[in-house]
């Protein structure tokens, strides 16, 4: 396995090339797509070689802004600090596969249909996977885990999003609707971004909508198939707070089984909190004991 940085204030982050952890042994490819490329990198968990008869449950970590491939395998990063509570099994362990389009970009789709009907069934031929899958993304990599667990619900057993970088906004809207939602919200530089590098990446409101994390629940006329657990800090310098709450609350309208976890005093660093990975390993155990894998 490979390390990974902490997706930190987000879409700001320079050019320059995340050095990998020598800890963690990881294997990389890429899928060429129209006018993108999709790469991906397999982070395998410290128990892997020498127990060659075990599987492992699969995490598909969703970098954040500024991230990458790269991101989890980053040296002195998250990843590396996981590696000894893998090793205690404390915390999985997983396989994790880390995809990426770009390090501001969301995965939707032509590179949306290849994650879900090439690179994760390659990956569980490939390695040794178990049929356990959990979504997992901080800020853009929150908005990820969501978008496209709703979009595909079977894909997942459970998901976590740490600040999901999501507005209940978008560019297609009467100019009435935006700037009322900029007086009530505040504009600001990551609203900007959200508004010209998130939602302006989809061509219209129909598209936007079909992505939407506040749309796609809007529109929830059944139960979700896996467990779901977001997590927000009250000092959120992008503003989120008040956004991952709004989602938290249409989640209860439609009478959505949800954790929600607001962290007090805490800014956009909520991947730092240790009942995230703890509720991680719970669902791991959970779907492995009650052989809920898969979403079903």
């Amino acid at each position: 396995m490979k390390t990974l940085l902490l997706t930190i204030p987000l879409l700001l982050l320079g050019g320059c090339a995340i050095e990998l952890s020598e800890k963690i042994e990881s294997d990389y490819e890429a899928v060429a797509l129209p006018k993108q490329q999709l790469e991906y990198r397999v982070y395998l968990p410290p128990q892997y070689e020498r127990e060659s008869a075990r599987e492992f449950p699969l995490l598909v970590y969703f970098h954040g802004g500024g991230g990458s491939h790269r991101t989890w395998g980053a040296k002195g990063g998250l990843g590396e600090r996981m590696l000894p509570k893998m090793e205690a099994e404390e915390f999985g362990p997983f396989i994790v596969l880390a995809p990426s389009v770009g390090r501001l970009d969301v995965i939707a789709g032509e590179s949306e249909r290849v994650l879900f009907e090439e690179i994760i069934p390659r990956v569980r031929r490939e390695y040794r996977a178990n049929d356990t899958t959990i979504a997992f993304g901080h800020s853009m990599g929150g908005l990820s885990a969501m978008m496209l667990s709703l979009r595909h619900p079977q894909a997942f057993d459970a998901v976590a999003a740490a600040s999901p970088f999501a507005y209940d906004v978008s560019p297609f809207e009467p100019e009435e609707r935006i700037q009322a939602f900029e007086d009530e919200y505040g504009d600001s530089f990551y609203l900007d971004r959200w508004q010209s590098g998130v939602a302006g990446k989809f061509g219209d409101i129909k598209q936007f909508e079909a992505y939407s994390p506040f749309e796609q629940v809007r529109r929830l006329d059944r139960k979700l198939p896996f467990k779901l657990f977001i997590t927000t800090g009250t000092e959120d310098q992008m503003g989120l707070y008040p956004q991952n709450r709004l989602l938290h609350e249409e989640l209860n309208r439609k009478g959505i089984e949800h954790e929600f976890l607001v962290q007090q005093g805490v800014a956009h660093s909520t991947i730092r909190e240790p009942r995230l990975y703890k509720w991680i390993d719970e669902q791991a155990d959970r779907a492995r004991v009650s052989g809920t894998a898969g979403g079903n």
